[in-house]
């Protein structure tokens, strides 16, 4: 082959591969544009919430302490309700089933919290209906304890407001040394659950409203009295919390099933009269060391790796922050805390939440929560209507 016939075969060729590299250009662009024509005319989006539990029970808070009527402003940073996820994940909560070996059980708690005679055996129980059994001793400070013995929560109560020992405060120590108790009576009678996080009790973010670390308190005419002061503390009350919630969510926004997107949830447990706990004490000095003289305890277990036979991660859809908005502008929310005396409220907070009450639930049911100034706070239950019963 001559150099020139060498130089027209790749003249040539070099044609060829020009037109062949443009062919293909030009298909990648259609291509591309067939996708933008085919997203225009037929949007993608997910399927909706799948409802795995089918329809569950409303969501029952109890009667508010609060009957003022409230007018409400939006008043959050940006002047707006937030967008949500169209739906969340719902976990069930764990239900002891009755068992006859459960006051048997219960009695071994009832005996590590020292409520037996003088001869080291378990006081008499007395039982008042249901599940329900209370134990209580006749000295020291006459403490009374309440058992449900399917449930495993309790009461705890006692005459220490008129206690010489609680009084004089001096083996009561400080709010480290009070959560320190608490966790040791609870572990003594084995009801300290793996989902407590004691940080929140000890050093709550200060963002956050909803959480306390121990209050301080102290004794007049047989009252619990506020105080800032540790020398003249007589009670501490100590609070505990459960962890936060955190998964990965693909979900809509705001209903919309073609704006989807994936969220990074994390929400926190709240519970009816914030920022308190069903799980709170009331912490004072024993003879020779602080003791719990008062608690109440309600806990449930979640269970968050329940999943219905079809292996799916069961997501129930929500309401928008705008129609929870309008349920609680119309009455419908349930006010769970405000201190304050002005019934028009700014709201400067909106989120999600999950909610345990002080009665048993089925469900670890989501709320919109809205906050506001002096402790104001509302819920408004999350999960549509229609998939309620």
């Amino acid at each position: 082959m001559t150099l020139h016939s060498t130089a027209e075969f790749l003249k040539k060729a070099g044609i060829v591969s020009s037109i062949g590299l443009g062919v293909i250009i030009i298909g990648v662009i259609f291509f591309r544009i067939g996708i933008v024509v085919k997203n225009i005319l037929f949007p993608p989006s997910i399927a909706p919430a799948n409802q795995a539990y089918g329809k569950i029970p409303y969501l029952e808070f109890p009667q508010s302490t609060i009957d003022t009527d409230f007018t409400y402003t939006v008043d959050t940073l940006t002047g707006t309700l937030p967008e949500l996820p169209d739906r969340l994940v719902i976990y069930p909560l764990v239900n002891n089933p009755p068992n006859l070996l459960n006051l048997e059980a219960v009695k071994q708690k009832v005996v590590a919290l020292g409520l037996v005679d003088k001869t080291g055996n378990i006081l008499p129980e007395v039982p008042l209906g249901g599940p329900s059994y209370v134990w209580t001793e006749l000295t020291g400070i006459e403490r009374k304890v309440v058992f449900d013995i399917v449930s495993l929560n309790f009461t705890l109560t006692s005459e220490y407001l008129g206690s010489n020992t609680v009084l004089r405060a001096t083996r009561l120590g400080n709010e480290d040394l009070a959560i320190q108790t608490v966790q040791e009576f609870l572990t003594a009678i084995q009801s300290l659950p793996e989902d407590i996080t004691i940080e929140r009790t000890k050093a709550p973010d200060p963002e956050i409203k909803y959480a306390t670390t121990p209050q301080l308190f102290s004794i007049g005419n047989n009252e619990l009295i506020p105080t800032t002061s540790l020398s003249s503390t007589q009670v501490i009350r100590v609070d505990l919390y459960q962890k936060d919630i955190e998964y990965k969510l693909t979900a809509g926004k705001d209903e919309d099933l073609e704006a989807f997107e994936d969220f990074e949830m994390k929400m926190p447990i709240l519970y009816p009269r914030p920022p308190y706990s069903t799980m709170n004490f009331l912490v004072a000095s024993g003879v020779s060391a602080p003791e719990v003289v008062s608690a109440i305890y309600n806990h449930q277990s979640i269970n968050l790796e329940s999943k219905p036979e079809a292996e799916e991660t069961p997501t129930y859809p929500i309401k928008t922050a705008q129609q929870a908005f309008e349920e609680l502008q119309s009455g419908n929310g349930y006010v769970a805390a405000y201190s304050g005396a002005d019934s028009q409220i700014l709201v400067n907070k909106v989120y999600l939440a999950y909610y345990i009450g002080e009665t048993v639930q089925e469900y670890l049911m989501p709320v919109i929560v809205f906050e506001g100034p002096n402790g104001f706070f509302a819920y408004v239950s999350a999960v549509e209507d229609q998939a309620l019963e």
